[in-house]
């Protein structure tokens, strides 16, 4: 668990609580196109030094450091943080291989294979960094830390011939990857160097485009196993929270008889359906099925009845969808042989044969409890008293949108409220 905190610490969602560079709030020496990678880097610890001149050429020395953090955000470097009361890095042991400089951080990025030097001995921290030079380093890095697959789409930049031979395949994997690109005229300009916010935003790109999957990687490997997993001789259903850690619920099942769904936040046995880890009332594990996986609604059914389920476990009936001749439509609509329904509630449509959708909603859902539902806490009191009127039997929770336009030749409908009647 320490091992985690310590390094989610590293994790910008960390910071996004508190913003330590408001936007816009500094007067940074940088160019405008660059500023709001500068501050977000600031906020995501990738960069310490809000005061410096962020126009100058990076150092190779500082392009390191650049790197050095990146590399730490990454579950790579989890086996680096000690297991212990405060989060304290324990970098992998090195020989000390460069005569001109005495940096950790750099000796570290050799030994794992991220950078090199100008010779065995030399680093020549303090020279210029090219932009071929940027683009070697961030290949590496992702090859050691994050290995991410490029196209092979080839750019034929009109400098091409003038990218050393040793960088040539790191400059196309970062073009197609999207990292760096040319810098106008379909030049790439391999010998330029490159200013401390090129390096900045470039490693912002890496940042962003990567750090979701490596905090659920790095979270994967601190809670081992999620979701069904049989261990001390009983099935559960283990998650992960970042409060609490690993939280981990038995279920009771027989062990030969359970059996984990295709979509693997199901199982069922004999006698029950169940939804990470929670039965589904009423469920047929005979008949079950998932309709579909997807999208801002995701329904399921069996022989009697058709479900709405959340991505998050939360899961309940279509009232009164027939199974058999349920379809969806588009969001938030479907219908069966009888009805249309939006979410969970039903339209009450006059001829279900000519409902049509008008207008697609969006993907702005709404769960509500009957307190809300049919009160004015939320709700209008015109609205309320329509939910009265039409639903009044509804004593759970409801799944539905606002959004959306749908009709017959008679009823409009804008979300799941009935606003034109020429019956």
């Amino acid at each position: 668990m320490k091992k985690i905190i310590a390094f989610i610490l590293s994790l910008s969602f960390v910071c996004s609580a508190f913003t330590a560079y408001a936007e816009g709030a500094v007067n940074y020496n940088c160019s405008d196109w660059a500023r709001e990678s500068i501050e977000d880097a600031l906020n995501s610890y990738l960069v310490d030094d809000p005061e410096q001149n962020f126009k100058e050429n990076i150092s190779r020395v500082e392009f390191c450091e650049l790197i050095f953090s990146l590399v730490l955000c990454t579950p790579y470097a989890m086996d680096w943080y000690w297991e212990s009361d405060e989060a304290t890095l324990n970098f992998p042991e090195y020989t000390r291989a460069f005569e001109d400089i005495d940096n950790e951080r750099v000796e570290v990025l050799r030994h794992i294979g991220i950078i090199s030097g100008k010779t065995e001995t030399q680093f020549a921290p303090e020279d210029n960094l090219t932009r071929e030079e940027a683009a070697a380093i961030i290949v590496r890095m992702l090859d050691v830390a994050s290995p991410m697959e490029a196209t092979e789409l080839w750019y034929e930049y009109s400098d091409i011939d003038n990218i050393s031979n040793w960088a040539l395949s790191a400059v196309q994997r970062i073009s197609n990857l999207g990292f760096m690109q040319g810098v106008g005229d379909n030049r790439f300009a391999p010998h330029d160097t490159i200013t401390k916010e090129q390096a900045i935003v470039t490693a912002m790109k890496v940042y962003d485009a990567n750090i979701w999957d490596w905090l659920y990687e790095a979270i994967k490997r601190d809670a081992g196993e999620l979701g069904y997993v049989y261990e001390n001789d009983t099935w559960n259903y283990i998650t992960y929270d970042m409060a609490a850690g690993r939280r981990v619920k038995p279920i009771d099942t027989d062990k030969d008889e359970f059996e984990v769904l295709e979509n693997e936040k199901f199982a069922k046995d004999r006698n029950n359906v169940y939804l990470m880890g929670n039965e589904i009332e009423d469920a047929d594990p005979e008949t079950f099925q998932i309709v579909t996986d997807d999208g801002y609604m995701r329904y399921a059914k069996d022989k009697s009845f058709v479900y709405i389920y959340l991505e998050d476990g939360g899961i309940m009936k279509v009232f009164g969808a027939d199974p058999e001749t349920f379809e969806v439509l588009e969001y938030p609509y479907s219908k069966d042989k009888n009805d249309a329904y939006n979410g969970c509630l039903p339209l009450y449509v006059d001829d279900v044969t000519k409902f049509e959708v008008v207008e697609p909603g969006i993907g702005w859902t709404r769960i509500s409890f009957p307190e809300s539902f049919f009160s004015t806490l939320l709700k209008t009191e015109e609205d309320a008293e329509y939910n009265k009127e039409k639903y009044g039997f509804i004593d759970g929770a409801v799944i539905y949108s606002e959004e959306g336009k749908a009709k017959t030749e008679k009823l409009v409908y804008e979300g799941y409220r009935l606003i034109e009647d020429k019956r």
